[in-house]
């Protein structure tokens, strides 16, 4: 008999690693990590994660994105698991950077990439979503913000008032500007109280390198797990009781 995921201690992942210009490495190195988490737990894998900007090859690099889902999907049955990414994604005659998120092998919904980073002029290939959803699971309430979109106070603002107890951030955030990635990831998780995890590339793919410092942070900033470089699986323990804790000595929701 399958055991019901609970919501009060359970083990938050987020995937670490360099992208390689084949997809097939990129699906095979994050399989890999992924079937090493424990069951019943939280899993976010990096921004575009087996295949990265490469705009030449988008429209083509978008076909698979369904069948990846589904061998994501098989995986989050198995494992009792919720999985968190983003693909590039065509719905209708538009393709989109969209994060999905699985639970125990559904889609309980997806969000598409707001606020496009113009810096590599992903405005030019990918279509802007218009929706900042956030998402009802047995392990709480989590919001999602693609990237570029961790500085945008606005988006933060409506996560709050959902009173989020993740945030997910799954990106490929350069090395030129590491230091906005650490001080934003820490500041959101003490500004919104709840649990935030990373998960980030490292190292160069198609002329742009990447910073790493994928990480966990706890309702209170703390730094549960972090990694500048590597390929590598980051785990923390992520409990409600904490969210909690944090929200009653501090009351920022009132």
């Amino acid at each position: 008999m399958v055991q019901a995921f609970s919501s009060e201690s359970r083990k938050i992942y987020t995937l670490q690693f360099r992208l390689s210009n084949n997809p097939e490495d990129n699906i095979s190195k994050a399989k890999d990590l992924v079937n090493n988490i424990e069951d019943e737990s939280i899993v976010l894998l990096p921004e575009m994660w087996f295949c990265g900007y490469d705009y030449d090859n988008l429209d083509k690099l978008a076909d698979l994105s369904p069948s990846l889902i589904d061998m994501l999907c098989e995986i989050s049955l198995r494992k009792q698991s919720i999985i968190s990414f983003t693909v590039p994604f065509k719905d209708g005659n538009r393709i989109f950077n969209r994060a999905f998120l699985l639970e125990e092998g559904k889609i309980v919904g997806y969000r598409d990439k707001i606020k496009l980073f113009p810096l590599i002029k992903e405005h030019e290939y990918i279509s802007p979503g218009e929706g900042n959803f956030t998402f009802n699971t047995k392990a709480g309430k989590i919001g999602i913000l693609i990237c570029f979109e961790l500085r945008f106070t606005e988006l933060v603002k409506e996560l709050k008032d959902e009173k989020i107890d993740i945030l997910l951030i799954p990106a490929q955030w350069g090395k030129a500007r590491r230091e906005h990635l650490l001080i934003f990831s820490r500041a959101r998780a003490m500004e919104l109280q709840c649990y935030v995890a990373v998960a980030n590339v490292w190292g160069k793919h198609l002329g742009e390198e990447f910073a790493g410092y994928s990480g966990i942070y706890s309702p209170s900033g703390e730094i549960l797990s972090l990694s500048e470089k590597g390929d590598t699986l980051l785990s923390a323990y992520f409990n409600k009781r904490e969210i909690e804790k944090a929200r009653k000595y501090l009351p920022l929701y009132v």
